[in-house]
C-alpha cells in the first residue's frame, strides 16, 4: 500500500506503560474531514493464545477469574510474549506455566488485531499437538485449574455463550477450522 488514506495529523501520549499507553490522534479522512482526539490503544507487545490438543482430540483448557469483567471462565492458555521472545516461545512458556503442560510439536494458526479500529493490539494463534500435562501449574495467581474437554464440549459452551474471551473463541474456530482442513498453518519445534 502507498498511500494511506487516513493521515495522523498529531498525537498527544495520555498514559504510557510497559503493558499498554494510550494516545489522542487527529486524525484527517480521505473527504478532508478531521477526527480530533480519536483514541488509540497501543500494546507494544504482542500476546499469544495455544488451543492445546492431546492425542486423542481431547483439548486443554484453563478456569480462569478475570477482575475486570468480573467473571470466571475457562480460556485457552495464553499471555503476553515477553522482551527477546518469540512468539512460538512464548506459547511454550505460556503452557507450561499456565498448565504444566509442553506440546510435541506447535502450529501457527496465523495472527489478528482483535479491535483494529482502536488499538494495535495483535494475538497470535496456535494448536498445540499431543500435549501433555507432566508438572503442577505454576501460574497460580492467574490460573484456578485446569481441564481437558472434547470439542463437542467446547461447541456446547459457545453455544450456550459461555465461552466468553475473544482470543480463546478466535483461537478454537482457527484450530477447528484446521483439523477439518480447510485452513493450513505453519510448523514449529
Amino acid at each position: 500500500m502507498t498511500e494511506r488514506p487516513w493521515r495522523v495529523l498529531s498525537r498527544r501520549t495520555i498514559h504510557q506503560s510497559e503493558w499498554v499507553s494510550l494516545h489522542q490522534d487527529d486524525v484527517q479522512l480521505p473527504d478532508g474531514s478531521i477526527i480530533p482526539q480519536h483514541h488509540v490503544v497501543d500494546y507494544p507487545r504482542p500476546a499469544v493464545g495455544v488451543v492445546p490438543m492431546r492425542a486423542d482430540g481431547a483439548i486443554l483448557l484453563v478456569e480462569h477469574y478475570r477482575f475486570i469483567v468480573d467473571r470466571t471462565h475457562w480460556e485457552v492458555p495464553a499471555g503476553r510474549v515477553d522482551a527477546g521472545e518469540s512468539d512460538a516461545e512464548a506459547a511454550k512458556r505460556e503452557l507450561y506455566e499456565e498448565c504444566g503442560a509442553t506440546a510435541q510439536r506447535l502450529t501457527l494458526l496465523g495472527q489478528y488485531h482483535p479491535a483494529n479500529g482502536s488499538s494495535n493490539q495483535t494475538f497470535y494463534a496456535y494448536i498445540g499437538h499431543d500435549v501433555a500435562v507432566v508438572a503442577p501449574i505454576s501460574d497460580t495467581n492467574e490460573i484456578m485449574s485446569i481441564r481437558w474437554f472434547t470439542p463437542s464440549e467446547i461447541w456446547q459452551m459457545i453455544a450456550r455463550n459461555e465461552i466468553r474471551d475473544g482470543l480463546t473463541l478466535t483461537a478454537f474456530l482457527w484450530a477447528d477450522a484446521y483439523l477439518r482442513g480447510m485452513v493450513t498453518g505453519s510448523a514449529h519445534d
